[in-house]
């Protein structure tokens, strides 16, 4: 287990599958024992034993985790944390000046959207009949012209 936790602070996951990664943790843990697993999947009609196969892989493995599977230094990681802070948009920190700013002018403009809404519909109520305006007998005759030339085509 080890090793598998070592494993997580190198590249190996991004390269190869978990399974070649646990063959590998468990071939630097106990060598022989990962070679009898290894050796024990090969089907019977095959010519070359699965350890053979997978060598150069696992290989590659065991010296990813023993050259880069260390954790990282404190002081490195806090360092990149406090650059991380002062990249952060402060308009989406909840709590922030500017995000209350923010927060403040949205509302402002859906207040506005919503008062100018019930504007409209009072006018619309007020000003004009529900029920449309009266045509005259010219208007009348237009509007029939104009849907019955559809039924020429």
């Amino acid at each position: 287990m080890k090793y598998v936790r070592s494993s997580r602070f190198t590249d190996a996951e991004f390269i190869y599958t978990p399974s070649q990664i646990a063959l590998a943790s468990l071939a630097l843990a106990s060598p022989l024992l990962a070679q009898r697993w290894a050796d024990s999947k090969t089907s019977a009609g095959s010519a070359q034993p699965l350890s053979e196969i997978m060598e150069p892989t696992i290989e590659a493995i065991k010296y990813i985790i023993a050259q880069t599977g260390h954790p990282p230094d404190v002081e490195a990681v806090r360092e990149v944390d406090r650059r991380l802070k002062l990249c952060k948009n402060p308009e989406k920190v909840p709590g922030s000046k500017a995000y209350l700013a923010r927060q403040a002018e949205e509302d402002k403009r859906a207040a506005e959207k919503r008062h100018k809404k019930a504007e409209n519909i009072r006018r619309a109520i007020t000003e004009s009949n529900p029920f449309g305006s009266e045509l005259n007998e010219d208007e009348k005759a237009t509007q029939l012209a104009d849907l019955d030339d559809d039924d020429d085509d």
